[in-house]
């Protein structure tokens, strides 16, 4: 029914769990993460205390063999089941039960584990390894895996919903920078086609809570250096290019730091630009300036929101 994989970057030491499957919202039971702990798809006649139960134990110290060897000893129905589980150090442990209907199959190594069942071929899951080996992200070798199951026949009842996790291996205590990626597409005729683009709009815009919380930047006293204004600036730029006139709110951003920074003509133009898609952008702006964003008078602001 399903198709997915665990994938650590030898790099940054991030891990991560991707799925798809003809299924309503597959993101709601197969994929589960936690930063510092682990990744667990667990699949085929989903069972979700593979996941929320696998993440206990190894949160309290079994190896992945050992937790997957405790599950299936409490779940009498386990040769309905189809399970991998991978600890921060990339050590693996996966089952594809008797009964997981075919094809149906899954293959390990340091560091990845794919697994897949109810597909069109045993030639899925190899076309994922290869395809999971190549550059980029650790998110977009994950969305590679993926595509390259399709390609080789994927689910044989066809496409609905995709989910992809990224954790650090480490638990900061920070969940704004613990998740590195959180994706899901619950119901559509092209599941793979719409995560890439949420992905790219990740990657674009993921960024706005960190220059939200880099001080001195976009809020209280502007104190940021050059270097990470430029960058700022530079970064929702980006943003604007790949997220397009329906969403405008990378313009408002770099506006308003423009603005701060004493750019005023140039923080005009991007408040027109965003007003002209979105009429509200002024009332928006007065909302931020009010909430702290803002140092200067109100006459002044009044006078960057007049086209």
């Amino acid at each position: 029914m399903t198709y997915s994989i665990l994938l650590r970057d030898n790099g940054t030491g991030d891990i991560g769990v991707a799925v798809q499957s003809h299924f309503f919202a597959v993101g709601r039971f197969v994929p589960w993460a936690a930063a510092g702990v682990g990744v667990i798809a667990t699949q085929s006649i989903v069972e979700p205390r593979y996941g929320r139960d696998g993440l206990r134990l190894l949160r309290d110290g079994a190896h992945p063999g050992e937790a997957l060897d405790v599950l299936r000893e409490n779940d009498p129905d386990h040769e309905m089941r189809q399970v991998a589980i991978m600890d921060t150090q990339g050590a693996i442990a996966a089952f594809t039960g008797a009964n997981c209907i075919p094809a149906a199959g899954h293959v390990t190594d340091t560091g990845i584990s794919v697994q897949a069942n109810l597909v069109e071929s045993d030639g899925v899951w190899p076309a994922m390894v290869q395809a999971a080996q190549g550059e980029g992200t650790l998110a977009r070798r994950l969305l590679a895996a993926l595509t390259a199951a399709e390609s080789a026949g994927g689910d044989i009842r066809g496409q609905q919903s995709a989910a992809l996790l990224v954790v650090k291996s480490s638990d900061t205590g920070r969940l704004t920078e613990d998740c590195v990626v959180d994706l899901r597409v619950d119901d559509s005729t092209d599941p793979l086609g719409e995560l890439e683009r949420l992905l790219r709009h990740h990657e674009a815009f993921g960024g706005l809570l960190e220059m939200l919380m880099t001080e001195g930047l976009l809020s209280g006293e502007l104190t940021a250096d050059q270097a990470t204004i430029a960058n700022t600036l530079d970064v929702l730029g980006r943003a604007q290019v790949v997220l397009g006139d329906d969403n405008v709110e990378p313009t408002v951003w770099r506006g308003l730091l423009l603005a701060r920074c004493g750019e005023k003509d140039v923080a005009r133009r991007a408040f027109r630009d965003a007003s002209a898609a979105e009429p509200r952008t002024p009332e928006l702006v007065r909302r931020l300036a009010a909430a702290g964003m803002w140092s200067g008078t109100d006459d002044a602001l009044d006078a960057l929101l007049t086209p």
